[in-house]
């Protein structure tokens, strides 16, 4: 079998980590695989697993990317691949396009994946055109049926999942990571860490997160927020939020770390992790469910793919969606104690993947039955 995993770039990201965790996967399975995606810090972990890597920028959102239509369709001829999954909008439009300019029995199985509550929108469709979509949780599944008109037959739920070796339960970071983190940021020895792990995007819920440490610092001196995900200094967004801390009281106690890929670390050594996106909702809570994987406890609005994930796991961090007086009395009683996170192997990065190894096979085993039907 050769399959291509599509996205834009190999960058941080949850659709990035399970296209590459795939990758990784598969090439274990024996399976071919080819990455059509930009470079970006992933990049290394997909070339180590051996797979043929197309490096083209399918990313940027110009016309001149609509050129790769062509050469996606003259690859694809010339290799011939039985699958082809894309991850991302950009990707996936130049992948259909490309492949309806093939003959049709030429052209390989497409699978696609919905991994956020899309915009509704032309462009976002070419997400729901797979002859299999894979939803990420039911709340992505409800989602796409509801917004796009796909068969419901055409679209498997397959949730996200979580490596025990990646992240084994009780883990603490090593003395080396404590006193390297506490030399690039001094601010944060002798205090509890209260975590928030996302890009700076506005729906990840930064602003909620900092007015929660404004309203507990003057009963928990100790506290001390970390946002631990890409943002760049200077940004409007960036600065606004810096603001928010300065009119909260908070500034000096909160740390932006910018991207790193120690996330584990970062959460593991923090006495609480959050979880506040807001709309649209989560689509499914990767890092929610790290943490609890690792046994820290978890805060979180209670909707999208969170929801499930703690009403599997930890329905003690359900949070009322949106309810700040909720979060913070929450918060507040976790600080005093948080009830224990029990070892759990539910949404194993395992399954996962053996599920959708299962949706490939499926949709192939379907495919030669209609070839060899007279």
């Amino acid at each position: 079998m050769h399959v291509v995993q599509a996205l834009a770039a190999l960058s941080i990201g949850g659709s990035e980590f399970v296209a590459t965790e795939l990758t990784e996967f598969l090439v274990r399975q024996g399976v071919r695989v080819t990455v059509l995606a930009a470079p970006g810090p992933l990049s290394r972990r997909v070339a180590a697993t051996g797979a043929q890597t197309l490096p083209w920028p399918v990313n940027r959102k110009r016309l001149g990317t609509l050129r790769y239509i062509g050469r996606i369709r003259r690859w694809l001829r010339d290799e011939q691949p039985d699958l082809v999954h894309v991850h991302s909008r950009l990707p996936a439009l130049l992948t259909v396009r490309a492949l309806k300019r093939l003959p049709a029995d030429a052209r390989p199985a497409l699978v696609t994946s919905m991994h956020g509550h899309y915009s509704v929108s032309r462009y976002s469709g070419h997400m729901a055109q797979g002859d299999a979509v894979i939803a990420v949780s039911e709340a992505i599944r409800d989602y796409t049926l509801h917004n796009y008109p796909v068969d419901p037959a055409r679209v498997r739920v397959v949730h996200g999942g979580a490596s025990r070796q990646d992240f084994p339960y009780g883990y603490r970071p090593d003395d080396d990571w404590t006193r390297r983190t506490l030399a690039e940021f001094p601010e944060l020895s002798g205090k509890r860490w209260l975590c928030l792990p996302g890009r700076l995007s506005r729906y990840k819920g930064h602003a909620e997160f900092i007015n929660l440490l404004a309203g507990l610092a003057p009963d928990y001196p100790d506290i001390h927020g970390v946002i631990v995900g890409a943002g760049r200094a200077g940004s409007r967004y960036h600065d606004e939020l810096v603001g928010l801390a300065i009119a909260g009281g908070v500034r000096e106690r909160i740390t932006f770390t910018g991207e790193r890929q120690d996330i584990r670390e970062w959460m593991a050594a923090s006495e609480l992790v959050f979880n506040l996106c807001s709309e649209p909702p989560e689509a499914f809570g990767r890092t929610v469910l790290e943490a609890l994987y690792l046994g820290r406890p978890v805060v979180a609005w209670n909707h999208g793919g969170v929801a499930e994930i703690l009403s599997a796991l930890y329905p003690f961090g359900a949070v009322p969606p949106g309810n700040a007086a909720a979060l913070r009395a929450q918060t507040a009683t976790f600080l005093r104690q948080a009830p224990p996170v029990n070892r759990r192997d539910v949404f194993s990065l395992e399954a996962s993947m053996r599920e959708t190894l299962a949706v490939y096979h499926q949709l192939l085993d379907a495919r030669n039955q209609e070839d060899s039907d007279p």
